[in-house]
């Protein structure tokens, strides 16, 4: 009797065990999917397509392959080109890791997965469409959608000394660089300080560095120089809004285009 009885209690705590034991297994194997999936979603797999834009007068081709290299073929105004090398995938992002460097600017380093039909350059912001059946031609957008715009009644306070800093770099950068070789935030620098000076009443900045500023502005032709580079909209006041900078110039800008001097 002592011996049954012995004998179905082993046997129900072994059955527990078991059934315990299938649970952590069951458990481990869930939270070991949990974090493969996790994994993949920031470091996507590799992929075989192919996305196609027109701009320039140029057909540009971009064939991505499961292996993880890529192939950007051109033909047309830019010439017949194929640029070749590896890239990866991040959450939303294409990551060119080669190849890009030396293409005068028509191969960036990262593009925009949009909605998985579409790629945008994070650059030059025209977009490219997923080939597909039937679909072989595609005119490409200007993107200037995906940025964030910026509160254009935001203040850009600095101090008066802050700002003369500025007016002689940029006079530093006007004097030794052509105006296509300054990188965009100094472009922006240079905008905002053009309007603040502007749209001054204080009679001091009618003379010394600012005033040489102004003028070597006018002789750079630099209004008609930036406008050649950089896509832009009418803003108030009949000047310009850059949409990549995201900045105006001339016309009656907003205070996030100009310095406020405390």
């Amino acid at each position: 009797m002592i011996y049954a009885i012995f004998t179905n209690r082993l046997w129900e705590v072994f059955s527990q065990s078991a059934v315990m034991c299938n649970l952590m297994t069951t458990l481990r194997n869930i939270l070991t999917i949990l974090i493969l999936t996790s994994i993949l979603k920031v470091n996507g797999q590799p992929f075989d397509k192919t996305y196609q834009g027109w701009w320039a007068t140029t057909s540009w081709t971009f064939d991505f392959k499961s292996d993880g290299t890529y192939k950007r073929i051109s033909a047309g105004h830019y010439g017949n080109t194929t640029v070749s090398g590896a890239y990866r995938v991040s959450n939303d992002t294409i990551q060119l890791l080669t190849g890009f460097e030396k293409t005068h600017g028509t191969v960036n380093e990262k593009y925009l997965i949009d909605n998985d039909s579409l790629i945008i350059d994070l650059d030059l912001y025209y977009d490219y469409k997923l080939v597909t059946t039937g679909t072989n031609f595609y005119n490409s957008k200007k993107r200037y959608d995906i940025l964030t715009k910026p509160n254009m009644d935001s203040l850009i306070v600095i101090t008066r000394q802050q700002f003369d800093t500025l007016v002689n770099k940029s006079i530093s950068l006007l004097t030794n660089h052509r105006i296509i070789e300054i990188q965009e935030n100094d472009h922006i620098m240079i905008i905002r300080l053009i309007n603040t000076i502007n749209m001054s009443q204080d009679a001091s900045f009618k003379n010394g560095i600012y005033a040489y500023f102004i003028k070597l502005v006018k002789d750079k032709d630099y209004e008609k120089e930036i406008s050649t580079y950089y896509d832009w909209i009418p803003n108030r006041g009949m000047g310009f809004y850059f949409q990549k900078l995201q900045v105006e110039l001339g016309g009656t800008p907003h205070l996030h285009s100009r310095y406020t001097i405390e």
